[in-house]
């Protein structure tokens, strides 16, 4: 199943009519939104990269960017709101240079639909920034991380190669009487491997806090087509 049959099957019954159904399909399939249902009790909202949101079955696409909302910004009972009216911040500023051409008449007639426009503005700057303060954690928590697996020294197998050189020069020649160097020499063996065990543990555990790390940054975001289209090009050779 692609990706966009995918997001079908899942927020058929929330999804706005034709043809703005389809538009935000192939959006959020190419990843530049995502859908959340933070109440199951409440229609899911589309949340934009770009800051934007809005109640899913409301969404209208006119042919152009940005989305639009078919309903004013509506706010919730604790305070947050459901959505904006554009997609992004650029929609919002387009809508209010078009009352600035209309002249000092159309900005005083429209003064509450700009004080909205400003709200989304607002709103949705606030969104962008604080997804910005959730990169810089993201950042600090992988500097940590590569502190970590740096600091996990290569143990050193010269011990386990000449145990085994010794081992076998003396099964060589015949040397089988000397019972505790041989047990000796099988004990410095193992415990290089027992030390690299141990390391190599210490390097996944850290690499699964990184997978981790980067799944709360993530969160409920599809990036699949966008980590698909990273491996494909690491494929074609482009990129190490």
């Amino acid at each position: 199943m692609d990706r966009s049959s995918g997001i079908v099957e899942q927020w058929d019954r929330w999804l706005p009519p034709e043809p703005h159904r389809t538009a935000v399909v192939e959006f959020v399939a190419r990843g530049r939104a995502s859908i959340v249902q933070p109440d199951a009790d409440r229609p899911p909202l589309l949340m934009y990269e770009d800051g934007g949101s809005m109640v899913l079955p409301l969404v209208r696409y006119g042919g152009r960017e940005p989305f639009y909302s078919a309903e004013r910004p509506e706010i919730d009972d604790n305070g947050e709101r459901r959505n904006t009216k554009y997609s992004d911040v650029c929609g919002s500023v387009d809508e209010f240079k078009r009352h600035v051409a209309d002249g000092p008449e159309a900005l005083s007639a429209h003064g509450a639909e700009i004080a909205e426009l400003f709200d989304d503005v607002r709103y949705m700057i606030g969104r962008m920034y604080r997804r910005q303060r959730e990169y810089t954690a993201f950042a600090d928590r992988l500097r940590s991380i590569i502190e970590q697996l740096a600091a996990v020294e290569i143990v050193d197998r010269t011990p386990a190669d000449e145990g085994l050189a010794e081992l076998e020069r003396m099964l060589d020649a015949t040397e089988t009487a000397d019972v505790d160097r041989l047990n000796e020499l099988a004990e410095q063996v193992r415990a290089v491997a027992s030390a690299q065990e141990q390391r190599l543990r210490d390097h996944k555990n850290a690499a699964l806090e990184m997978l981790a790390v980067y799944r709360r940054v993530k969160g409920p975001r599809d990036w699949s087509g966008d980590e698909a289209e990273e491996e494909g090009q690491a494929g074609d050779g482009g990129g190490s």
